[in-house]
């Protein structure tokens, strides 16, 4: 299986996670980490996918606020 590209960034209270290949799978927890942890229980749910493997891609503007 190819790696699957999820993009996160900060929302209003939340990170919110996408899968980029996936419009449909996405997800927002209040830290990167859970959020990062549940799009791949949302990949393996909706895409019938075990362990996928995933880029993560954190927006710019998280980056310099980190």
């Amino acid at each position: 299986m190819k790696k699957l590209t999820v993009e996160i960034w900060k929302g209003e209270k939340f990170f919110i996670a996408q899968c980029l290949e996936h419009s449909n799978c996405f997800t927002q927890r209040k830290t990167i980490e859970e959020s990062i942890r549940n799009i791949k229980e949302v990949i393996e749910l909706v895409l019938k996918v075990s362990n996928p493997k995933l880029e993560v891609k954190i927006k710019e503007e998280l980056v310099s606020s980190i």
